[in-house]
């Protein structure tokens, strides 16, 4: 990919993340005399004290994901919490400090011994203005902050020799409708015309999902997995929940029809959370997915909102749907179209199988029965033993046999 393309090809809210440090700190600059007379040691001093700490986070999840630390993520992680730490100083001297004249006033008058009926009123109505600055602060700069987080920090991928050493990985790369590169791996089986698409969840990558490629290694399948966009080793950092990931299942079908064609006359997917919802996306609209797994998928980011923010007491509700439109602004797609239920509902007559953990917090278990009702037959579902999106490290064998068992149904039934 050329340079221009690269640039064409990054989305305007990621450039809204990467101007922001220099029209913050302008404003700052041209619209508070104080700041201008800060000494350079000092703003010096903010970015070398923060790297080492975010550094250390980050080498500390890319541990914990049997992933690598990649310095570049650091460099973005500090950027991008830089912009946000002057987001904060203009929202504080300009929405922070509104009304503060009135509230010297007010206490003044309120010490006075003689003030008229109306300046009373006045000066108990300005008791208002504290409460309301922070309720602005919950329901405006909170949901930008939060919105700003589908831009991901990426955990580098262990080498395939040291991840998968006994699997025949093969590192491929493919690029999307879109102009993405995506970085995956494919693991051939010897005689098999039949290939199972792996679709990691957010903030996973290839690496740390490669148990499932054990999972059909000498079981008659070929597997591909790869790392959706803003995820490991491909390009991008923004992430929306499987809305555009979508694109990127549809690129991996393409690559594997053109690059693999006898290893894959026969489609399968196979995708857990995040990744579920892009690939039950995906199928919906591509029926070369002839059979799909669909693992900890959620009905839609307007439930998990209504889920999680939307129980905290009056402002929970509201405060859900704006971070949702702060998630769409970022995103530059709305997200409220996140539904999975009219997706699965349309890739019948393939067959579907839902499975959700019994231990699920982040999913509710009735998640499981809304989906189920929406599908048409024929399928099957499976409430599991287990937490989010972790489901096959409880029972790897009775995961692997119920997997098996209804992809060789669909591929015992697929046209030959």
């Amino acid at each position: 990919m050329t340079s221009r393309e690269h640039v064409r090809n990054v989305p305007a809210s990621e450039f809204v993340i990467v101007v922001a440090p220099f029209v913050l700190g302008a404003a700052l600059v041209v619209g508070w005399p104080r700041v201008r007379r800060t000494p350079i040691w000092k703003l010096a001093l903010y970015p070398l004290a923060l790297t080492p700490i975010i550094a250390a986070a980050e080498w500390s999840a890319a541990a914990s994901a049997s992933g690598r630390l990649l310095w570049m993520e650091v460099f973005w992680a500090v950027y991008f919490v830089i912009a946000w730490r002057l987001a904060w100083a203009v929202w504080t001297r300009t929405v922070g400090r509104i009304g503060e004249k009135r509230r010297r006033w007010a206490r003044l008058v309120r010490r006075r011994p003689e003030t008229t009926r109306r300046e009373q009123r006045v000066a108990s109505l300005c008791r208002l203005i504290a409460p309301a600055r922070v309720l602005c602060t919950l329901l405006v700069f909170v949901p930008l902050v939060a919105g700003s987080l589908i831009h991901r920090f990426k955990i580098g991928n262990a080498p395939a020799v040291e991840r998968v050493p006994e699997l025949p990985v093969e590192e491929v790369r493919f690029r999307t409708g879109d102009g993405l590169s995506l970085s995956g791996w494919f693991a051939a089986e010897p005689g098999s015309d039949a290939t199972v698409v792996i679709c990691h969840g957010l903030g996973a990558n290839k690496s740390n999902f490669a148990d499932f490629l054990r999972l059909f290694c000498g079981q008659g399948y070929s597997a591909l997995i790869f790392d959706f966009r803003g995820h490991g080793d491909s390009d991008g950092h923004t992430s929306t929940f499987g809305l555009l990931e979508s694109r990127d299942v549809t690129a991996a079908v393409t690559w594997l029809k053109r690059e693999r064609p006898a290893q894959a006359v026969h489609v399968y997917g196979i995708g857990s959370s995040m990744g579920a919802m892009a690939l039950v996306r995906s199928a919906a609209d591509d029926t070369r997915i002839e059979a799909v797994v669909l693992d900890s998928l959620f009905a839609g980011v307007p439930m998990m909102a209504d889920t999680h923010v939307g129980r905290l007491p009056v402002v929970g509700p509201l405060l859900g749907h704006l971070i949702i439109a702060s998630m769409s602004l970022h995103a530059g797609r709305s997200l409220w179209a996140l539904d999975a239920r009219p997706a699965i509902a349309a890739i019948s007559p393939r067959p579907v199988l839902l499975i959700q953990g019994d231990d699920d917090v982040l999913i509710p278990p009735e998640s499981l029965d809304v989906l189920y009702a929406a599908a048409a037959q024929p399928k099957a579902r499976w409430l599991a033993p287990g937490p989010h999106s972790n489901i096959m490290s409880t029972d790897f064998h009775e995961y692997q046999r119920r997997v098996l068992a209804f992809l060789d149904l669909a591929n015992a039934h697929a046209p030959r």
